[in-house]
Parts: structure tokens; C-alpha cells; sequence
């Protein structure tokens, strides 16, 4: 019995280990995550966040971005350029009334974002702590003609 419990501990800490190392490889490429709210100034506009991924250098050819969860929603990532990327989160609808859109359950703190990426074809993520925000974006309203 306490050789199946010293394998099982072994096992755990080995792999542990290697998920460790994983994180580590795709966290080197990750410089900041920035978000900013914003709103629309005219009915129908809504509202949402903007995050805005930077890296510190390209990704490899193996490796792609796919989507991030921030804040109990989740959005696809967009390639701005080769160490930039965008994702916008429609967070409310205000078409007849304010409608918040759906959301999931994350688990995340409010600072936490989840990015999922694929390394050979193969779909991982990384928690990224600290997501710093930039004030908010208030587009104007159209001016009212007499």
C-alpha cells in the first residue's frame, strides 16, 4: 500500500512538474494584458471590454492564440500584428432597454484572465494574473440637429 502511495505521489509531482514548465515556456511570450471598458454614446451602441494582448516576442510557427476568459466572459483572439493582439467582449446590449450578455463561470479573480492557445494542434491555457485597466472609453453622442 505505501508503494502504490509513493508512486502516486511521484507521478503527481513529475507531472506537476512538467505542466509547470509548459506554463513557464508560454508565459515568456506574454509581455502585458490590458483592458479597457467602454460605452456607447447613442442608443443601440451598448457597451463592453477591450483586452489588448501584448507580446514580448512572435509566436512560433506551432503555436496559435485562441480564445480568453476575463471577467465570466469569453471572446475569440484577434492577430493585431505579430506582438499584438485584440479581443472586444460585448458585455451589454441597450438596442430597447440595457441587456446584460450571457455569461459563464470562470472562476477567475476580477484581475485574471484565461488564454487558450494551441501548441501543435493541441489546446492548453495559461492564468494570467494582474490584467491592469486603462480608463474607460466613452464615445461621444451624436449631436442633436435643430
Amino acid at each position: 500500500m505505501k508503494v502504490i502511495a509513493l508512486v502516486l505521489v511521484a507521478f503527481f509531482n513529475l507531472n506537476s512538474c512538467t505542466t509547470g514548465k509548459i506554463n513557464q515556456d508560454k508565459k515568456q511570450y506574454i509581455e502585458k494584458i490590458t483592458y479597457q471598458n467602454w460605452v456607447g454614446g447613442v442608443k443601440g451602441a451598448g457597451g463592453g471590454t477591450i483586452l489588448d494582448i501584448t507580446l514580448l516576442k512572435s509566436l512560433p510557427s506551432n503555436m496559435e492564440l485562441i480564445k480568453i476568459q476575463f471577467q465570466n466572459r469569453e471572446e475569440t483572439i484577434m492577430k493585431v500584428n505579430d506582438l499584438s493582439y485584440q479581443a472586444s467582449i460585448k458585455t451589454f446590449d441597450n438596442k430597447e432597454e440595457t441587456i446584460p450578455t450571457p455569461t459563464i463561470k470562470t472562476d477567475l479573480k476580477p484581475n485574471q484572465a484565461k488564454v487558450f492557445f494551441k501548441i501543435d494542434g493541441k489546446e492548453s491555457f495559461l492564468i494570467i494574473d494582474n490584467i491592469k485597466e486603462i480608463p474607460m472609453l466613452a464615445y461621444p453622442t451624436i449631436n442633436k440637429r435643430n
